[in-house]
């Protein structure tokens, strides 16, 4: 077994009985906590591998463990093979588990598991049975709600409406008519299995001497009770799970934090072990992001400290431009120029996938590679390629492609068959639709669709003439009326392509042109061999990765926290996806907002994130501008509270290089609530606006 290990790691290893929480701070070296505590077991005779469960949250964390303890065990005494350790995700090893005992849960011995595309297939067929359209109950949506609510696990009393429950055990039953499960059923039967069939329950809990759990934040209801179900017999079992309630961040998939908060509630007597040796960032990323988290409430508490205390490193800076468009030029610049072709030292940390096109663009422009993840590229997105097809037919009447794309979105009556008549009736699809001869609902369907086309286009605005197509064609309607969860967010990809981006082509061919281009392999890093790419990814995507330089633009409050969690009291899981964010970075990370941001054609004026005014200064650089007011880091730090000084403020003359004169009626903290001239009461930061002595 090796010895490099720190005290705090060394305690973690060897700290084998009863049940231990190992609160693992970002870059504390978990991974290797568990790979050497499993081999530690091993060597010292404490179990056989197959009496060992570790359960990780992908696939790919349960490869890379075994390949790690087999790396790690063909260097100790033992005949010891990492293949039979019970090693796997949740699902993976409850899946095993029903494999064996089919036929004890109810099911098929050759059961399968249907995938998403397959469930809203099943749920199509049960809300026809049900005699309900595809315009009152959208699959997509149900898919989801059903998954959220299987995630809660077994529950006595199920607290959902009447109508769910009919769809549920119609859908369920449909499932076990066609010998199928969905990915939800893998915990929830096995927790049935175990309740109906009490021998097989005991039988595992009797096998599993030691437990091991990574992210163990990340946990559900469902897997929550998986591990109880295993551990309920014995008052002090052998359970180790390691995780960290700071960087919590996936509520919206069933996560729970009460799980890994309330771990000494539910195991009494549990040790609670932290890694706080961080061996990744400076001192300065580090106090930075220390002081940030301490603000938020439901947190069992930790500081990291750099494995190398002289390693103190830039500070974090906190930049502020006019506008996004600024923004994305600097952020490539910068990358530009300190690069030196080692692009993949950079990454550009987004809130939401809604904020890349920007940077998209500013890249491809400049020439620097880049690979989005974790959303998808914005002229890749299903309704940015509708809305070029449209243009591009419009341009090009004989583009086949185009139209055999478009002539279903939406749907208009026209099949394989019909399709097969306009290219009978010679020349482009187009023209076949007109010469084809379409009688009834198809004739006026064909009639309308073709008159969508005939307008002088090259007469117009870019923008108009889209627009124009767009709703005209029912497009926008489309998805005006769509039920589709993502439905919203469509729209404004496609308000943000009319508003933002055709505006500032001459021409549609121009513009063709431009979209062409930003569709090329050139432009496509998981088509390239360079694995040189700067990563632009969601927060939520870059979990566990580093980065040297970090960059995390938008940095405003209504974007970064969002508005809902503004609004709504989600402001401390979004607080820890600023600590996820701000401990990527290695050497650098630079947070930047802006004066004003083009969303959707209008011009909106956010003020920079409470984030930034509850860091310590100590640990940030404003790029030379006085920073903003520091609050202390105590609980409850982001509840504002006036000050004599902050009173005496109101009433004062004030100038905005935007927004032009106003006068200030209130001041929490560095945010000041001015009523301008001629743009209404707005909220902005003290930093941005002069006070007038007249």
């Amino acid at each position: 077994m090796p010895v490099n290990l720190n005290p705090e790691q060394q305690k973690a290893v060897e700290t084998t009985e009863g049940p231990v929480l190992v609160l693992s701070g970002a870059g504390t070296g978990k991974t290797r906590v568990l790979v050497t505590r499993v081999a530690h077991i091993l060597t010292a005779g404490l179990a056989a591998p197959w009496q060992i469960l570790a359960l990780t949250f992908t696939n790919k964390a349960a490869n890379e463990m075994k390949y790690r303890i087999t790396d790690m065990l063909a260097k100790t005494p033992g005949n010891f093979f990492a293949r039979d350790l019970w090693c796997g995700t949740f699902h993976s090893v409850c899946l095993r588990i029903l494999r064996v005992n089919a036929a004890r849960a109810g099911l098929r011995p050759d059961f399968i598991i249907f995938g998403e595309d397959d469930q809203k297939s099943v749920l199509k067929t049960v809300f026809a049975n049900m005699g309900a359209g595809s315009k009152e109950m959208d699959a997509g949506e149900w898919v989801e709600k059903i998954s959220n609510i299987k995630d809660r696990g077994r529950m006595e009393n199920l607290d959902i409406g009447a109508r769910t429950k009919q769809v549920l055990d119609e859908y369920n039953a449909e499932l076990r008519r066609q010998g199928a499960l969905d990915f939800g059923d893998i915990i929830l039967l096995t927790l049935e299995l175990f309740e109906k069939a009490p021998d097989i329950r005991e039988k595992y809990a009797g096998q599993f001497k030691y437990i091991m759990v990574d992210e163990f934040q990340d946990t559900n209801n469902a897997q929550m009770q998986f591990l109880k179900s295993l551990t309920r017999d014995n008052p002090h079992p052998n359970i180790c799970c390691v995780g960290d309630d700071d960087q919590s961040i996936y509520s919206w998939r069933g996560a729970e934090i009460k799980n890994i908060l309330d771990f000494d509630k539910t195991f009494p007597g549990a040790q609670i072990i932290r890694l706080e040796t961080n061996y990744r960032s400076t001192a300065n990323i580090l106090g930075a992001a220390n002081s940030l988290i301490r603000h938020n409430d439901g947190r069992l508490g930790k500081d990291l400290r750099p494995a190398d205390e002289k390693a103190v490193g830039d500070p974090v800076y906190v930049l502020t431009v006019p506008s996004n468009y600024d923004e994305s030029r600097l952020v490539a610049d910068t990358i530009a120029r300190y690069a030196d072709g080692k692009y993949s030292d950079f990454a550009v940390l987004i809130r939401s996938g809604s904020l890349s096109r920007g940077f998209e663009e500013e890249f491809a422009a400049a020439h620097i590679p880049y690979r989005l993840v974790g959303t998808t590229k914005f002229y890749d997105r299903m309704e940015i390629r509708d809305v070029i097809a449209y243009i591009r037919l419009l341009a090009h009447p004989e583009d086949d492609v185009s139209f055999a794309r478009i002539i279903t979105r939406p749907r208009r009556g026209f099949g394989a068959s019909a399709i097969a008549k306009m290219r009978a009736a010679g020349g482009s699809l187009f023209n076949g639709l007109r010469m084809a001869g379409f009688g009834g609902k198809q004739g006026v369907a064909a009639n309308e669709f073709l008159s969508t086309f005939d307008f002088d286009w090259q007469q117009m605005r870019p923008k108009d003439a889209v627009t124009k197509l767009l709703e005209d064609s029912g497009y926008m309607k489309f998805w005006r009326e769509s039920k589709e969860a993502e439905a919203e967010e469509r729209l404004s990809n496609i308000r943000d392509l009319l508003t933002n981006v055709i505006p500032n082509y001459d021409t549609l061919p121009d513009f063709l042109e431009h979209a062409a281009l930003m569709t090329t392999d050139e432009n496509d890093s998981e088509k390239s061999d360079d694995t040189q790419a700067v990563n632009i990814m969601t927060i939520h995507a870059a979990k566990g990765l580093e980065f040297d330089t970090v960059f995390l633009p938008a940095w405003e409050d209504g974007i970064f926290p969002n508005e809902k969690s503004i609004k709504e009291g989600g402001m401390e899981e979004e607080r820890r996806l600023a600590y996820v964010a701000l401990t990527r970075a290695q050497r650098r990370a630079i947070i930047t907002n802006t004066m004003s941001r083009v969303i959707f054609g209008s011009r909106q004026y956010y003020p920079p994130a409470r984030f930034i005014a509850e860091m310590d200064g100590r640990y940030l650089d404003f790029g030379g501008r006085t920073p903003q007011t520091k609050q202390e880091p105590v609980h409850h730090a982001h509840k504002q509270h006036k000050t004599h000084v902050q009173e005496t403020m109101v009433g004062k003359l004030v100038t905005h290089p935007e927004l032009g004169r106003g006068v200030v009626i209130e001041k929490n903290n560095n945010i000041l609530t001015i009523a301008f001239n001629k743009f209404g009461i707005k909220k902005v930061a003290q930093d941005f606006v002069e006070f007038i002595t007249e």
